[in-house]
């Protein structure tokens, strides 16, 4: 999916059973570089995500699950994903 800035988005947040849909914006996702993934436990994330939300800017680290031209999914260590799609 082509990240564009200002731009909103559907925000999927699954953890276990319990799912919430929201929307977001500025969203972001960045490559960790060889010294950041060095500093990371096991399972090893890739990436970091962010975005705002109404709750205010959300940071997280982890790895990108899928990603195709109209969706994306990032997963967190704990087993928390999060889906994004433009709107």
């Amino acid at each position: 999916m082509k990240i564009l800035p200002h731009h909103y988005y559907t925000v999927t947040m699954r953890s276990g059973e319990y799912q919430r849909v929201g929307r977001c914006f500025n969203l972001s996702i960045q490559q960790l570089s060889p010294e950041q993934l060095k500093s990371q436990e096991v399972p090893q994330p890739t990436h970091i995500l962010t975005f705002r939300d109404t709750q205010g800017i959300r940071i997280y680290t982890g790895r990108i699950k899928e990603q195709q031209e109209n969706k994306l999914i990032f997963i967190l260590a704990e087993g928390k994903e999060y889906e994004f799609r433009p709107i």
